[in-house]
């Protein structure tokens, strides 16, 4: 039987004539999946032997790829923050520029907490990774996430049992702030990366993306701003005063957010955030 280095060579050459961007490293996470290892440990099972039951694992996923079904719905798991979480069809796939934002919030939040508990809202959670990755790396911190969708709910409570952070945790299905309404509840930070994307650019994005993520959690009406706007509009009573808001969005959407900030009176525009691409992805605000 083929040893596992020959197997990734031909799963290489395959990805690739298929015109797969990243053909060595898809074909390492499928593979490590596959043998039941982390992409970095593979090459400890570089001379062995896959089984047929491996063999037909890796059929299957291989045949999923090849369709066009998104690389982490293929695995069921990617990492966020150096965590792993379970990806799930029909919920929102987090990018790689999300991450830059939630690392200098974690980072306040940790200097804000000094061992004090702080209530935080992920608003519109989706598989819970922001949320999550915030409450296991702050341990003082207690988390409300909320959805529209159920099936986002549902996972973002999986995700909280598999990384142990479920007692600190709540997920609710919600629109926007609606869970909340008529309760006494405010929060010290609310984190949100809503849908962004206008109406007249869906067609330009990849099928990956419109053939199989949910429209629901990408698109933001007409001018890409129609939940960022809610958000602005809603926030105020849920936010404590001193309390911060992280708000992802499009960077050709930041001066039409510091307009909507400057006509609220309850809040100011803090500061800008950029992604890894040195582009604005973030903006903070802070309750007045």
């Amino acid at each position: 039987m083929e040893r596992v280095r020959d197997v990734w060579k031909e799963l290489v050459k395959t990805l690739r004539e298929r015109g797969v961007s990243s053909p060595a490293q898809e074909a390492r996470f499928i593979l490590s999946r596959v043998v039941d290892t982390s992409p970095s440990r593979l090459y400890l099972f570089w001379d062995l032997s896959l089984s047929l039951q491996q063999r037909e694992k890796l059929s299957q996923m291989l045949e999923k790829r090849l369709s066009g079904f998104p690389l982490q719905y293929v695995l069921g798991e990617w990492e966020f923050m150096s965590l792993p979480f379970q990806i799930e069809p029909g919920v929102f796939i987090p990018r790689l520029d999300t991450e830059a934002w939630i690392e200098k919030a974690i980072l306040f939040l940790k200097e804000r907490a000094k061992g004090e508990p702080l209530l935080i809202c992920d608003l519109g959670c989706g598989s819970g990774m922001i949320g999550i990755a915030c409450a296991f790396w702050v341990p003082s911190l207690q988390l409300q996430g909320v959805d529209i969708s159920w099936k986002a709910v549902e996972l973002s409570r999986k995700n909280a049992r598999s990384l142990a952070v479920e007692n600190r945790t709540t997920f609710l299905i919600s629109d926007l702030f609606s869970a909340f309404e008529g309760k006494k509840v405010q929060f010290d930070t609310i984190l949100s990366n809503p849908p962004y994307i206008p109406k007249d650019q869906w067609e330009q994005l990849s099928p990956e993306v419109k053939l199989y993520e949910p429209q629901l959690a990408l698109l933001g009406g007409e001018d890409g701003l129609n939940i960022i706007r809610r958000i602005i509009q809603e926030s105020p009573p849920f936010l404590k005063r001193g309390g911060r808001l992280y708000l992802e969005h499009d960077p050709d959407q930041l001066e039409a957010l510091k307009t909507m900030v400057r006509n609220s009176p309850q809040l100011d525009y803090l500061e800008s955030i950029t992604d890894f691409t040195g582009k604005i992805r973030t903006s903070v605000v802070v309750k007045v």
